[in-house]
């Protein structure tokens, strides 16, 4: 049984042209220990769900034949989870990383030796609503061969920024200096663009057949490289919600934003949501007078007796 959307995006690509979905999700996850001592980070419960399984979603949504996860640290753990895709809807596949190989590199290593298909990439710890269709229908429009998604932020020197022209064509990729970064934590804003990479990317077979099958970074090299030699790299800013799930306090927002419904995704968080605006699992009960605010989320068998108030995201 496939599992159940919310809203399917709009999505149009060239007729005939099948797209494969690329997930990163190598990393060690360090910022969310003891969280990911034991699971790799893209498997982290959100609102009480894996949280690959909202990307997996959003990119077969999108339109995505098969789903290649690019995995490393307990990677054993995320094929265990999703097996060969059947319970999701979509064909799944898996390149295990010997070694840690970059963003770059990650994404040459999960298609090799498969047939050539535009990709969408998605970082493994990116929660957004952008439209993917909007950003694929951009991307054909304008006969690119690398999109990049971007996002515009108050502070974003921790990041790095993208310079963008005009015409939509990514200019230089900017690494914040150690001041900068400084200035950032103070809370301080940032000068000159603040557009930053959001973590998705639209890529041609024949510009992934360039990156080379070692360690190497997308921002820092590959991309750098290709634009000096005058590829088509345009860049695309995302409307909508956008969150990097990868510290402590962004990992608790992520559960605030789907419980609230601040972020839309193509996938539900688990349950039911009530007329009151909380989320109650199966076989969970509640009094008639117990108080409970909305965002709240009541788990399985879970029994709210009278008079209970709860408030915030629980």
């Amino acid at each position: 049984m496939c599992l159940p959307f919310l809203r399917v995006q709009s999505f149009a690509h060239k007729e005939g042209t099948p797209m494969r979905g690329v997930i990163i999700a190598g990393g060690f996850g360090t910022r969310l220990r003891p969280l990911t001592l034991r699971r790799p980070k893209p498997l982290i419960p959100v609102a009480n769900r894996p949280f690959l399984e909202y990307q997996v979603a959003q990119l077969r949504a999108a339109g995505a034949e098969e789903i290649v996860f690019a995995t490393n640290y307990l990677a054993d753990r995320i094929e265990a989870h999703f097996g060969d895709g059947s319970r999701f809807g979509v064909r799944m596949r898996y390149a295990m990383e010997h070694e840690p190989l970059g963003t770059a590199g990650a994404i040459r290593n999960a298609v090799e030796g498969l047939p050539p298909m535009r990709c969408i990439v998605f970082n493994g710890d990116i929660l957004t609503d952008f439209d993917i269709g909007a950003i694929v229908r951009n991307h054909l429009e304008r006969d690119a061969q690398a999109t990049l998604t971007l996002y515009r932020v108050q502070r974003p020197h921790p990041y790095g920024v993208i310079q963008v022209a005009d015409d939509g064509r990514v200019q230089a990729f900017i690494e914040p200096s150690e001041e900068q970064k400084r200035a950032a934590e103070r809370g301080e804003p940032g000068e000159g663009s603040d557009l930053i990479n959001a973590g998705i990317y639209i890529l041609e077979p024949e510009l992934i057949a360039r990156i080379p099958l070692r360690p190497c970074s997308i921002e820092r090299e590959f991309y750098p490289q290709i634009l000096r030699e005058g590829v088509p790299v345009f860049g695309y800013e995302g409307r909508g919600f956008w969150l990097d799930i990868g510290r402590p306090s962004q990992y608790m927002r992520a559960t605030r934003a789907l419980l609230s419904g601040e972020v839309h995704t193509a996938l539900a968080p688990p349950g039911t949501r009530t007329p009151d605006g909380y989320w109650l699992m199966h076989e969970a009960e509640v009094e008639p007078d117990a108080e409970i605010e909305p965002g709240c989320h009541i788990g399985a068998s879970a029994c709210i007796e009278s008079r209970v108030r709860l408030s915030g995201y629980t």
